[in-house]
């Protein structure tokens, strides 16, 4: 059984005969770190779940194949996969909160870039839009386990809240706020750049009575030498492939199938807005049980079910997409707290959660562009729809291997 993880902001020492962190000032009151923490995890989804519902205008605008737009929502995977291992490095130099706050700046610019006139600037906006949510998916999870030791399933269930939220607002007045803004696909999605300004405001007390640097990382065994590590890598990785797919496609699937623009976003709105409840109970949950597989067989199955049932009886939409909806609900803060709980010690977090994180959106940034390709290989559904249950048993096995208990170095 896993140790109690210690707070890392008293100077005593860790596990393992690690030395200490250096202290940190606690000026900060919790309620605002708390706002703080969800007003900028509420930035890292809208700018692509506001994506999916669009995805047809977008795509005659550009004049561009299914393939080719779906890289709008695998370039930030992609940031994701390849920028995530930076996070631990940019503080050695400043705190975790400063580096926060740039990074909420960045993503704001990046949403404005992301609605330009041309696709070059849409690219350019789509690298920054992930070069910000990358340092911000590592730093903000290793920040709730270094200020909140004694409820780490509940903070991860408040983040994870907050994620999940942004995506489904987004995914919901997509279509609406289109409308209202003269049916222009680009207004509908500037106007998150408000919310990453709101998001850099509320963080600022944040930074109030904080040390300017604070190193996170100490000596010990290197990370990849933790059993856990490949395992864990792989959940995250299979866990946000399918998720991010069918964020990016399943309005065009839904359209396809008969439905318009409005009702496949609204539809997807509900599917991420039934991952609300899960997002904030299982991580506590989790947090309690030694061995969480249950939850991970639970989700699992939840997925498959869904898609399953999208591609043997699509004319019952609701019912498969509330199924993805609670297993993906599941799945994300169930990787996160797995990084947290196979941490050989609170140290190794940031880089545990930088590792899977980075392989693992690497991995998951495959997922939108090859099930772009096979439909337009095969010019229907039931192929992407295959792929993306094969990549749900590897969902269930990577969570398995990830949930044994075991030995830590």
């Amino acid at each position: 059984m896993h140790s109690t993880p210690q707070d890392t902001s008293q100077p005593a020492r860790p596990q393992g005969g690690q030395p200490p962190e250096p202290a940190r000032w606690k000026s900060t009151p919790r309620a605002w770190l708390i706002l703080g923490i969800v007003a900028v995890a509420l930035n890292l989804r809208p700018t692509i779940a506001g994506f999916g519902p669009l995805l047809a205008q977008i795509q005659a605008e550009l004049r561009v194949n299914a393939a080719t737009v779906s890289l709008l929502t695998t370039i930030p995977l992609l940031c994701w996969g390849l920028l995530a291992p930076l996070a631990p490095l940019l503080t050695r130099r400043r705190s975790s909160e400063t580096v926060i706050l740039i990074s909420t700046a960045v993503i704001g610019v990046g949403a404005l870039l992301r609605v330009g006139p041309s696709l070059p600037w849409i690219l350019l906006g789509t690298v920054l839009v992930g070069a910000g949510i990358a340092i911000v998916n590592v730093l903000l999870p290793s920040l709730v386990k270094r200020d909140f030791p004694e409820r780490v399933g509940l903070m991860t269930g408040v983040y994870t809240l907050a994620v999940v939220s942004g995506a489904a607002l987004a995914s919901g007045l997509a279509v609406p706020l289109r409308t209202a803004l003269g049916g222009s696909w680009r207004a509908s999605l500037g106007i998150w750049v408000w919310l990453a300004v709101a998001g850099v405001l509320a963080w600022l007390p944040a930074l109030f009575g904080r040390q300017t640097h604070a190193r996170l990382a100490v000596q010990g065994p290197p990370v990849w030498r933790n059993p856990y590590a490949l395992p864990v890598t792989l959940f995250m990785g299979f866990q946000g492939l399918v998720f991010f797919t069918w964020l990016t496609w399943l309005p065009r699937v839904l359209q396809d199938h008969g439905l318009s623009a409005a009702a496949s976003g609204l539809l997807l709105s509900a599917g991420n807005i039934v991952q609300l409840p899960f997002t904030l109970v299982v991580p506590i949950l989790a947090a309690r049980l030694w061995n969480p597989f249950p939850l991970v067989l639970g989700a699992a199955a939840l997925i498959g079910g869904g898609l399953l049932g999208l591609l043997l009886a699509p004319g019952w939409p609701l019912v498969w997409i509330l199924l993805l909806g609670a297993g993906c609900g599941s799945t994300f803060p169930l990787a996160l707290v797995l990084i947290a709980q196979r941490a050989a010690h609170p140290a190794q977090v940031p880089q545990l959660s930088a590792l899977a994180q980075g392989f693992g959106y690497l991995l998951a940034a495959t997922g939108p562009f090859i099930f772009g390709a096979l439909h337009d290989w095969t010019g229907g559904w039931s192929a992407p729809l295959g792929f993306l249950i094969a990549c749900t048993g590897l969902t269930f096995v990577t969570g398995l291997l990830a949930s044994r208990p075991g030995r830590l170095p």
